[in-house]
């Protein structure tokens, strides 16, 4: 194992530069670039070193290979990480028992089949794709230092290959509430090869609102679910809400939950997934309805509203027949009808005002889908494919509850490796040769190049430094 005594020459190289730049040979963004291609250089030698290592061990260590026997060896992969492209080779292994085979020194180093990207830089790529364009993306991991070739195929297919994040951790107790709150929408999007548009869907769910300060608000405990939710997959979103309601909360102490939305068919059968569901309509939406219907005909809409919330939903019916009548229209299309239709459809909705009015907080699901959502996801000439857009959504909800992206990958991965430990021998000749190397220093670093130049007061105080003399 060679690497330790690379390591040392590339810090020395640093060194050399360091001293270099001080001296007048290089401008500082100069120095900068050489820096970083030594120190990737450094990190590409010393990650390939350490996988070849730990094949030699797994191969010399029989008893721990018990049952597999070597088919090829020297087969080379390449991933792509932080520090650019890491080629290493390894052995194939055949299991003589069960027939399977496998790249042994893989599994153990937590590298996935097919895999191209490490779990730390698709990390990194999940992370600012959520508020970045594809090729913005690459382009701030190049900012960042990433000395790697990342194309925009790339953050794609990374961002669809991302499944099964943990999106909270079970409470060791279970809180006991008497109501919770649960407000859903869904933002829309223009899909690839469609001529229709997307729905993403928003569903999240609180204890209520805090007051922060006179003027804003906050809500308590929010927990955020998104994705691209149609048909039978609706279910499964309401499933996954009652299972987080189920893990975190006293099902037995919950009174009521209150499911606020805009009167869509998925948010009312809620009901058939939660128990002690009462439907709000959100009065946002109703107030669309009104307006497009009544326009600036202040009077009618007092006395609509003052129907409404007496729960007379008769009055209701007759202010907007009456406005029917003086359009003199039969069209089924036009906003009175339309406003009429939906007053009806979504009365219990309404009436859950005057019901529980003591314990409605109102809803602010348009606000967050604009925030949540929208704001990476259909503002601008934007089109999705739906297994990309979904799991984009699904990463931005992980993000507004507070989840980093980045740390769930690699506990993901990584939750079940083991340590990697070479023999105790190893690692006796290594620590050996660093001592060595110790010892060696200051007879090193004197005879760098720098030192040997014309006297200038940088040559001058590195001689002292390294002499651990005061200039």
């Amino acid at each position: 194992m060679d690497i330790i005594q690379r390591a040392y020459e590339k810090f020395l190289l640093a060194g050399e530069k360091i001293i270099e730049t001080l001296d007048g040979k290089y401008t500082y963004p100069a120095f900068v670039e050489q820096l970083k291609e030594i120190l990737n250089e450094l990190g590409r030698e010393v990650c390939t070193e350490v996988i070849e290592e730990m094949d030699k061990k797994i191969y010399s260590d029989k008893q721990e290979r018990k049952d597999w026997r070597v088919v090829q060896k020297d087969c080379r992969r390449t991933i792509i990480g932080g520090f650019g492209d890491i080629t290493y080779k390894r052995r194939y292994y055949e299991n003589k028992v069960t027939g399977e085979k496998a790249y042994l020194v893989d599994k153990i180093m937590g590298i996935d089949k097919y895999e191209r990207v490490d779990p730390d830089l698709r990390g990194d790529i999940l992370d600012l794709s959520t508020m970045l364009s594809y090729e913005k993306s690459t382009q701030e991991l190049k900012r960042e230092g990433a000395n790697c070739n990342i194309s925009r195929q790339t953050v794609m297919n990374t961002i669809r290959k991302t499944d099964n994040l943990k999106t909270y951790e079970k409470p060791q107790e279970k809180k006991k509430v008497e109501v919770l709150y649960i407000e859903a929408d869904e933002d829309h999007i223009h899909l690839q090869d469609s001529k229709k548009s997307g729905e993403v869907k928003l569903v999240y769910i609180h204890e209520g609102i805090n007051n922060v300060t006179e003027d804003r608000n906050s809500l308590i405990n929010v927990k955020y679910f998104a994705g691209v939710r149609d048909g039978k997959e609706i279910e499964q979103l309401w499933i996954n809400v009652w299972s987080y309601i189920k893990d975190v909360y006293d099902e037995d102490s919950i009174k009521h939950i209150f499911v606020s939305g805009d009167g869509a068919r998925w948010i009312k059968d809620s009901k058939e997934y939660l128990p002690n569901v009462v439907y709000v309509l959100d009065l946002f939406h109703l107030q669309k309805y009104i307006t497009a219907a009544l326009k600036d005909d202040k009077k009618t809409k007092r006395a609509l509203l003052k129907a409404l919330f007496k729960q007379d939903r008769d009055k209701a019916n007759e202010i907007l027949n009456q406005k029917l009548k003086e359009l003199n229209t039969q069209n089924p299309e036009n906003p009175i009808t339309k406003c009429k239709k939906y007053i009806n459809s979504n009365w219990d909705g309404i009436r859950a005002y005057s019901i529980y009015k003591e314990q409605i907080i109102g809803c602010s699901a348009e606000s967050h889908v604009s925030h949540i959502l929208s704001e990476r996801l259909s503002r601008g000439p934007i089109s999705w494919s739906k297994p990309s857009v979904d799991k984009l959504a699904q990463l931005r909800a992980m993000k507004a509850n507070g989840i980093s992206i980045k740390e769930a990958i690699l506990k993901q991965r990584y939750e079940a490796l083991k340590p990697i430990k070479l023999p105790k021998q190893t690692l006796y000749k290594e620590r050996h040769k660093i001592r060595k190397l110790k010892q060696a220093e200051s007879e090193n670093t004197t005879n760098l190049p720098v030192l040997s130049y014309k006297k200038t007061f940088t040559s001058t105080a590195i001689k002292s430094l390294l002499s651990r003399s005061v200039i």
